[in-house]
């Protein structure tokens, strides 16, 4: 992934360079942050850095708190999606006579190519299927 690289590659860069354009558009705003650290407990997990559906191997981050490493700018880490609920379908959704969700059902009505990525849940052969989001 360091071929990919870009200064915004993990979240507290992100903030920094959020809260640099903000203050410089805005003077008198002083942002604060919340990140959300439900699939974030991983490093490197990805192929590509632009393959954010369905993280296999994401993890867990750090559980919800507001005791951050960085409290002028970001308030808490929060899981702002419950971790291991599904970003977006594969591009068939599972069978929901199967609760393994191995065998194939109807076709995703919402399905996004960025969930059949080769880093997605789904896009091995012998993986589930992932529901909507």
């Amino acid at each position: 992934l360091l071929t990919q690289y870009n200064r915004a590659n993990n979240e507290m860069n992100y903030v920094k360079i959020l809260k640099t354009a903000m203050t410089a558009s805005m003077p008198s705003f002083e942002p604060h942050f919340i990140i959300d650290s439900g699939r974030n407990g991983v490093a490197d997990m990805r192929n590509d850095c632009a393959n954010w559906c369905n993280a296999r191997g994401a993890g867990v981050g750090l559980i919800p708190t507001t005791e951050t490493n960085n409290p002028a700018n970001v308030d808490a880490y929060f899981w702002l999606k419950t971790p291991g609920e599904s970003d977006g379908c594969t591009q068939y959704t599972p069978d929901p006579s199967d609760p393994t969700g191995m065998t194939k059902g109807d076709a995703c009505a919402r399905y996004d190519s960025m969930c059949g990525s080769t880093d997605s849940i789904g896009s091995k052969s012998g993986e589930p299927y992932s529901p909507e989001a």
